[in-house]
């Protein structure tokens, strides 16, 4: 049981969850946290692959019978604590990505498995905790992203495409 990702005993058990991802493409959601009435959104520090580290969006797999929007609420309440609650409203798709166990050149990457994830971008209150697999929380200024080198899995295309979208919608 990843009991990080506040599944509960819906998780697949580990050697089951393995046998699966060698076989089949996973659905995943990942959000980019725009922080309610501030102009800053969040991204978190995790481990990624190879003893490395990156920032990404807060996100994860989606369990049998979840809508999308839940397990976007659920991911965030284990990855940023409680407190921190989605404007459920305010959620934009950005786009559905791929993650490919085998690097691809110009491709997401994730050697753990062939991910497909629906991506949003929408506004999150309350006081965020690092909890789960989130190592940090760290914010920055909606026009001023880290750089793509800071990310993990390759997620800095994605970051860049959600801010694009949420500024297109909020700030025209």
């Amino acid at each position: 049981m990843q009991e990080h990702t506040n599944a509960g005993d819906r998780w697949i058990p580990e050697e089951d969850y393995q046998f699966i991802c060698a076989r089949v493409p996973i659905l995943c959601v990942d959000l980019l946290p725009v922080i309610g009435g501030t102009g800053r959104f969040g991204l978190i520090e995790r481990d990624t692959y190879d003893g490395g580290r990156g920032l990404n969006l807060v996100g994860g797999g989606v369990l049998l019978d979840e809508s999308l929007v839940e397990a976007v609420e659920r991911h965030v309440g284990a990855t940023l604590g409680g407190a921190v609650s989605v404007d459920v409203a305010s959620l934009v798709l950005v786009g559905v990505y791929q993650y490919y166990r085998q690097a691809r050149p110009g491709e997401l990457h994730d050697p753990r498995k062939n991910a497909v994830s629906v991506t949003y971008a929408g506004s999150v209150e309350g006081e965020a905790c690092a909890s789960g697999e989130a190592l940090s929380f760290h914010t920055f200024e909606l026009g001023l992203p880290p750089g793509l080198s800071s990310f993990g899995f390759g997620q800095g295309k994605v970051a860049y495409e959600a801010l694009a979208r949420w500024r297109e919608l909020h700030w025209s």
